[in-house]
């Protein structure tokens, strides 16, 4: 503390270092900005590969999607030719059984033209 002229003590600053070297908060402040450089570096390219997985994910995920429909399409066009077939089939028994049915008919007629005629025969 020095004295000045009225007797009181005055505090001063100390003198600065004159010297300009490298203190511990400019390596600090390099680090920091040389890590958040590589860090900004990094995380591009890893977005930018992760971009790209993402395409090849989504182009892959199209040709399955549409391999599998076209599967569907040839099931469903199976599917629909077997139906068509069946419902042949099916107006195809359903006509044999009237024709059948008509046979019966005219079987039963005859039968009972045969039993009057045995009657008569018999009556006679």
């Amino acid at each position: 503390m020095v004295a000045d002229e009225t007797g009181d003590e005055e505090m001063q600053m100390p003198e600065r270092a004159k010297r300009m070297g490298a203190n511990i908060n400019t390596l600090v402040g390099i680090l920091s900005i040389a890590s958040s450089v590589g860090m900004g570096v990094w995380v591009t390219a890893n977005k930018s590969r992760d971009i790209e997985d993402l395409q090849g994910w989504r182009k892959d995920f199209i040709v399955q999607t549409e391999a599998n429909s076209a599967r569907v399409d040839q099931r469903l066009q199976a599917i629909e030719t077997r139906q068509s077939t069946a419902e042949g089939d099916i107006k195809t028994l359903g006509f044999r059984m009237s024709a059948s049915e008509q046979s019966v008919g005219s079987v039963l007629a005859s039968i009972k033209d045969l039993t009057s005629s045995v009657n008569e025969l018999n009556g006679m």
